[in-house]
């Protein structure tokens, strides 16, 4: 069963049933009211760093694809404002084909760096990771 590794001031691995059992008050339970053309149930972002503790200091969050060929950098506010993690469609896990188990989106975002399929870490850091995501004009 896959995990999605949460690093703050804590170091988690989450997977679907730990996510599901985290309070109804950070559960979307139709992300599609949230964002535009998904569907499926998500946790908020928040909830995450809640969960795991953000240091003081922490200015960012570091988000990578499970073989961290994709990753990108969300200012802390932003992420914690509209950050979305998709976890299941139809009460059973995310599937593949649409960027599961874990895909993060944003209720309120348009940049591409910000819908990470297959998403497998995020950090709440004060220092920029990598950052691969690009953008099609």
């Amino acid at each position: 069963m896959s995990s999605l590794t949460v690093r703050g001031t804590r170091e988690l691995e989450l997977g679907i049933d730990e996510l599901r059992a985290i309070a109804s008050s950070h559960q979307v339970p139709d992300v599609g009211q949230l964002v535009q053309g998904r569907e499926g149930h998500a946790i908020r972002l928040a909830a995450l760093a809640e969960l795991a503790g953000v240091d003081p200091g922490a200015s960012l969050v570091h988000v990578a694809s499970e073989d961290g060929s994709f990753t990108a950098n969300v200012a802390l506010d932003e992420a914690l404002a509209g950050g979305l993690v998709l976890y299941a469609l139809d009460d059973e896990p995310l599937p593949r084909r649409y960027g599961g188990p874990f895909r993060l989106l944003f209720a309120d975002g348009e940049d591409c760096s910000v819908n990470v399929k297959f998403l497998g870490q995020v950090e709440f850091t004060a220092e920029p990771g990598s950052h691969t995501a690009r953008c099609s004009d």
